[in-house]
């Protein structure tokens, strides 16, 4: 059988690959074929108990609060000590490959369900399954399978239920054969976007399989590096895409003339990464993708994305003066006039600001229904949203200081502002009828025939400038106040017939910024409108769409002076799990960290800007550059450089964010601020260790006793004292072995 063939390591850059692939051998004979435990002398990996697992952990889902393991806890409770037992060895199973988790927070997280059994470990099997050396990992996992281990535990357990059904001789002839497991796998209810299924793979057939975890690189690799398209990609099964990677890889070991190939490590961690760079912006998906763009070419519809603290939204004010100001850029405006100028445009409709979030809808956006209610009855009233609004106002190509209907409706309010807010009108046909407004988009008419109306009737302005527009009274509620309204707005108010744009006639351009834009549900808000969002789809393009809304029933097209500025937040969603409809549509402008902008700030000795660059390097390596920090969390220092303010932004501002990019792996965040070069100093560490006895507080035996056990617990707490201390900051960047 494979554990007795001869252990080769397979090549994997600057990581040994040797004990992963020897523990992960021994795994498969001892608790895959034969059951037993690699904890303890028990036999565990049986159905029995690992139908414990599915009934009280996959059919019992919490959603309620409390983190991972403390709600694991809970829904464990009832089950057996060996049930548990299994438990904590499929999280040794899960925590073999990730190596963006320390070993000691993953050996904390092991023990302390191994507890939950009241059994021990055999201490010889928990030092060698348990080492350092065991749990290092072999390549990071993506952001997901943090945030959703839940999702990989039950594939993980469905694993197992439907593996120890196999006989035997099954389960060994299915380790055997990589492609055959391969194919197994995909009985698996998620088994295409489980991140879990590349690392069994990778653990049990390591020349066969890459130790490629996450969706983005594995897309990066083959889009940049093949003919595979994004299209292509999308469609391919994931044993499709390993038998891609392993070709690839085979070519490569062909023209190296060395079997020591891997995606990660040089020569071709180079060649993919940088075609990856020039190859995002011709990925195609069909015959076009989205591009990412470092030019600062105006474009219809943008997208400034990056981690925290870059500068998106603030940029969004230079973009959209761009569009509709551009000399203003020309000056030397300071940021206060620059911003007094974007306000001017925003008072007046030719630049509109809105924040997407999870509850906001279509109905928001484009268009939906109100109620409202009339003489005691419940009437359902279309309501325009800012999408639909800021497009009709640029088909006028008119703002609403100059639009003459909002000229006019100016003067007819303050007209009846004049009069008490109450005003006699005329129907074309002579009929007196009075009009009440107390603002919004609604009058109330009351007809002088009916004296025994209390409540009046609606007509809405809305209505007025859509009679004015068209001239038609189809669809218009209560047509003959409308037209009343409208006839006063003409004959006492300046307001001249409508005139539509000429086709060749400049209009000025309308700019819709959308801060945070994935954080809507884009398909839901956009709706059928995404389509027409397109260049060549807007009114005038050559391919031009116009749609019928859902509940106005009136054609609607975008306009093509509309231009669409986003920002989106790479800390929320990274680029790759954008949706695609809306990467296809817009330009992706990056704007990660400038250190350069923190140049010339020390405060008591410290680089700021070196500080910063240190900690985002570190960042880089431990997670991915897509939660880097902002230089803007540090501008404030440029007015007061004082070791209290930069005291605050860490314990406010930067700790926390740290705090929740690691999941409160506190030898993660530890790391990140060069604690693990303070040994020699403890001190000056940010992060340090509860209850260990100083004159503060007691040690664990003095408030549990000396004969209880610290399995999986391992408090941590900030150390105030460091956050005003210069040495602890320089400490970050000018490390002993620097």
């Amino acid at each position: 059988m494979w554990v007795n063939e001869v252990l080769m390591a397979r090549y994997c850059g600057d990581r040994n690959s040797e004990l992963l692939i020897a523990n992960a051998r021994r795994f498969k004979e001892t608790c895959l074929v034969q059951g037993k435990s690699l904890f303890t002398n028990e036999v565990v990996w049986t159905g029995e108990n690992c139908n414990e697992l599915i009934i009280n952990f996959v059919n019992k889902p919490d959603a309620g609060n409390g983190d991972f393991f403390e709600k694991l806890e809970t829904q464990l409770v009832t089950t057996s000590a060996n049930a548990k037992v299994l438990a904590a060895e499929m999280l040794w199973l899960m925590f073999l490959c990730p190596s963006n988790t320390g070993p000691e927070s993953k050996r904390v997280s092991i023990e302390r369900v191994f507890a939950w059994s009241g059994l021990q470990m055999t201490p010889a099997l928990k030092d060698e399954y348990l080492s350092d050396h065991s749990l290092t990992g072999i390549g990071s996992a993506g952001t997901a399978y943090n945030t959703g281990r839940w999702r990989e535990l039950v594939y993980l357990m469905r694993f197992t239920a439907a593996f120890l059904k196999l006989n035997k001789q099954e389960k060994i002839d299915l380790l055997s054969d990589h492609l055959r497991f391969s194919e197994w796998l995909e009985q698996l209810p998620e088994n295409e976007s489980r991140q879990l299924r590349h690392m069994l793979l990778f653990l049990f057939f390591p020349d066969f399989n890459e130790r490629i975890f996450g969706n983005t690189d594995r897309c990066s690799i083959l889009v940049s590096l093949t003919d595979i398209t994004k299209s292509q990609y999308n469609k391919m099964k994931c044993r499709e895409r390993d038998a891609a990677l392993l070709t690839l890889r085979q070519k490569f070991e062909q023209k190296f003339d060395t079997a020591e190939i891997d995606y990660y490590a040089e020569p071709l961690s180079t060649i993919w990464k940088n075609a990856g760079t020039d190859a995002v912006s011709h990925v195609k998906e069909s015959k076009e993708d989205y591009i990412v763009s470092k030019q600062s070419a105006i474009s219809l519809n943008q997208i400034l994305y990056g981690p925290p603290g870059t500068g998106k939204t603030y940029h969004t004010i230079n973009e959209a003066l761009a569009i509709v100001d551009p000399e203003s850029l020309q000056g030397n405006l300071s940021r206060a006039e620059l911003k007094s100028k974007f306000d001017l445009f925003v008072l007046s409709g030719q630049i509109v600001f809105t924040t997407f979030h999870q509850s906001f809808s279509y109905e928001d956006f484009v268009e939906g229904l109100r109620a409202e209610s009339e003489n005691g009855q419940l009437n359902y009233k279309v309501e325009s949203g800012i999408f639909k609004q800021i497009c009709e106002r640029a088909n006028e190509g008119v703002t609403e200081t100059d639009d003459p209907f909002d000229q006019a409706l100016t003067i007819f309010t303050d007209a009846l502002a004049s009069h008490d807010g109450l005003m006699t009108l005329k129907t074309i046909t002579g009929k007196e009828f009075e009009v009440e407004y107390s603002g919004g988009s609604t009058l109330l008419v009351y007809p002088k025939s009916n004296k025994l109306l209390k409540q009046g009737y609606s007509a809405s302005l809305t209505l007025v400038r859509q009679l004015y527009r068209t001239g038609s009274k189809k669809g218009i509620y209560n047509p003959s106040y409308v037209d009343g309204v409208l006839r006063y707005l003409k004959s006492d108010c300046g307001l001249k017939n409508y005139l539509s744009q000429s086709p060749h006639s400049p209009v000025k351009p309308f700019v819709l910024i959308i801060d945070e834009i994935n954080r809507g549900n884009i398909s839901n808000i956009f709706g059928e409108l995404i389509t027409l969002i397109e260049r060549s789809k807007r009114a005038g393009g050559i391919e031009s769409l116009t749609v019928k809304l859902p509940y106005s029933k009136e054609p609607f097209s975008v306009p093509s002076n509309l231009h669409i500025i986003g920002t989106m937040n790479t800390a929320d969603k990274s680029l790759a799990q954008v949706d695609i409809a809306l990467r296809r549509r817009f330009e992706f402008v990056e704007m990660m960290p400038k250190h350069e902008l923190l140049e010339g700030i020390v405060i008591d000795g410290i680089d700021v800007a070196k500080m910063l660059k240190t900690i985002n390097q570190r960042i880089e390596l431990l997670y991915d550059r897509e939660h880097t920090i902002g230089h803007s969390f540090f501008l404030p220092l440029k007015d007061d450089k004082s070791i209290g303010r930069l005291a605050r932004i860490f314990e406010l501002e930067i700790l926390p964010l740290l705090e929740e990019y690691f999941f409160e792996d506190w030898e993660r965040v530890g790391q990140v601020l060069g604690d693990h070069f303070k040994k020699a100093n403890p001190e000056l560490k940010f992060i340090k260790e509860k209850f260990t006895g100083t004159d503060t507080e007691p040690s664990v035996s003095e408030l549990m006793g000396k004969d209880w056990a610290q399995d999986g617990i391992r408090p941590y707490k900030r150390n105030i004292a460091v956050f005003t201390n210069s040495e602890a900051y320089i400490g970050i960047y000018d490390s002993p072995q620097k």
